[in-house]
């Protein structure tokens, strides 16, 4: 039986303070040529690179908290409500306004702000990972753009794909929808790379993926698998799914330095996304695991034809087939020398030409740079509800002021 272990790197559980990689090295021209073109605007996000001087310096951060009676809107899906009114007041002299794509407080701000008589700043929304909803959630979730549409300049999923799943399932104008590829998220780590000996395949996360899968496919491979999993209520199918699986373990006590250094010492990562995803997933996991040097393994979803290109970069098989994951696990174990170090050199050098984390920021801030032009020129935007977004704001700030008194 196959359950929670701990790590053979022996670090602990992920801490949001303790965990952070340190900074990064000096930015690349690109993210500085970007940062001049936003010299003079005041942009707002709420996207935290604590790792980047010069995204730093060129933004204020407003990045979303845990406070101390979060539990109380756990089911919500929002870690901080108290992010809504804090934007609502710093907005007013905000020239572009960069919001974080959850698809939770960014529509429940986004709606407040397209009605608030003092907010005048276009929006954008980065790294939009929205999933389109059936019933009342669905409206609801349309209802709230829609009172956002004021604001909204832009909207930045990562595939050309999903142009039109924005447009069919949210409503929003093609025009407005600006896809930005993802990047890896490793500035300021310390990995070894090249030195393998690891588990045979490394996993992690939960979103949209396909554990039943890829499971089924390691045991049939007759593999070993090592899944990254923080502790978490998602977490928990995964792991009574793996406890029927005697080569796979459940690592819960991986700091992200020891996840990403158990990818770098493995011979393959693999990932198996939900079958029939309209929406990109695991962009970040799986461009990570390309830098380091280890050979992915993935199943074909809206992310992978983004990133991988089979036996070039990486090998792809359909989603869902467990025999075409196990079969292309055996011939990744069994790669030539020659055959391996070809496609994952292929793959670091895409990394390097396209996805680092210093271009992705750059192009975010050439975005707000076009953004804060029609700022600059005037953005006229009607207002609708003032009355009631005065009394919804002021009321919100009160509960802020009340929540950050016990915090």
């Amino acid at each position: 039986m196959s359950g929670p272990s701990r790590s053979p790197y022996g670090f602990q559980e992920v801490t949001e303070t303790a965990d952070r990689a340190e900074p990064g090295q000096p930015a690349s021209p690109e993210l500085q040529q970007a940062r001049r073109r936003c010299a003079g605007l005041a942009i707002l996000s709420t996207l935290p690179f604590h790792r980047s001087t010069d995204w730093n310096a060129a933004v204020r951060t407003l990045p979303a908290k845990r406070r101390v009676l979060s539990f109380l809107w756990r089911w919500t899906g929002i870690t901080d409500p108290v992010l809504v009114p804090r934007l609502l007041w710093h907005a007013r002299r905000a020239d572009v306004v960069l919001l974080n794509g959850g698809e939770r407080v960014d529509l429940v701000y986004l709606a407040l702000a397209g009605l608030a008589p003092w907010i005048r700043a276009p929006h954008i929304v980065v790294d939009a990972h929205w999933q389109a909803h059936g019933g009342w959630r669905g409206r609801l979730q349309r209802w709230l753009l829609e009172l956002g549409e004021p604001v909204l300049h832009e909207v930045q999923p990562h595939s050309a794909e999903e142009i039109e799943v924005y447009h069919r399932e949210f409503g929003i104008p093609r025009d407005k929808v600006h896809p930005v590829p993802w990047s890896t998220s490793l500035t300021g780590y310390r990995l070894e790379i090249g030195r393998k000996g690891g588990r045979d395949v490394v996993s992690g996360g939960f979103s949209y993926r396909d554990y039943a899968t890829l499971f089924e496919a390691v045991r049939r491979a007759g593999l070993t698998l090592d899944v990254g999993l923080p502790r978490s209520p998602q977490s928990e199918s995964a792991r009574q799914l793996a406890a029927d699986y005697p080569g796979i373990r459940i690592v819960e006590d991986w700091s992200m330095q020891g996840y990403w250094q158990a990818v770098a010492d493995a011979r393959v990562f693999a990932m198996a996304l939900t079958p029939g995803l309209n929406r990109c997933s695991a962009d970040q996991t799986l461009l990570n695991a390309l830098s380091l040097g280890t050979l992915v393994v993935a199943t074909d979803s809206v992310s992978t034809r983004l990133y991988l290109r089979d036996g070039e970069n990486a090998m792809v098989v359909p989603a869902g087939d467990v025999e075409a994951l196990a079969a292309a696990l055996r011939r990744a174990m069994e790669l030539p020398a020659e055959d391996y170090q070809r496609i994952t050199g292929q793959a670091r050098a895409d990394i390097e030409s396209e996805h680092r984390e210093e271009t992705r920021l750059a192009r975010t801030l050439e975005r707000a740079a076009r953004a804060g032009q029609r700022t600059a020129s005037g953005f006229p935007i009607p207002k609708r509800g003032a009355r009631l977004v005065w009394v919804t704001a002021i009321s919100m700030l009160a509960f802020a002021m009340l929540l950050d008194s016990l915090a």
